[in-house]
């Protein structure tokens, strides 16, 4: 079963970040960061909890604006009927073409191969989808 409140946030297939977003006892979401200095970490802090308006400035980076030209298209595309971040990042992974970070959740056994947008890139040998 997977569970959508806890995920690795993953760079490649390494695990960057740990994120629980109902950790036991707070009603803020926590993270451990396994690395410093990197322009693209989950939050600034190595290791503790969140606000939501931390965590939703973190989504907001992963998934595409509301405002984009095609937002409609991309929506249906994902079977949503409506634009919702959240429900964005769990059907794409919160993969996006200018990176390679993205979120395994809990219960997954996914690597980088299979949620990149450029696999015959990193992948030449790979089968198309």
């Amino acid at each position: 079963m997977i569970d959508y409140y806890k995920f690795d946030v993953m760079f490649f297939d390494e695990v960057i970040a740990y994120v629980d977003l109902r950790p036991y006892g707070s009603d803020k979401p926590y993270v451990i960061n396994y690395i410093e200095g990197f322009n693209k970490q989950f939050s600034p802090k190595p290791e503790g909890n969140i606000t939501i308006v931390e965590l939703e400035k973190w989504l907001k980076w992963r998934v595409f604006p509301e405002t984009r030209v095609n937002a409609d298209e991309l929506l249906a595309a994902l079977g949503l009927n409506s634009y919702n971040r959240w429900a964005i990042v769990r059907k794409t992974h919160g993969v996006m073409a200018d990176d390679e970070i993205w979120l395994r959740f809990k219960g997954e056994t996914l690597k980088h191969r299979d949620v990149t947008l450029r696999k015959s890139l990193y992948y030449p040998d790979s089968p198309s989808i």
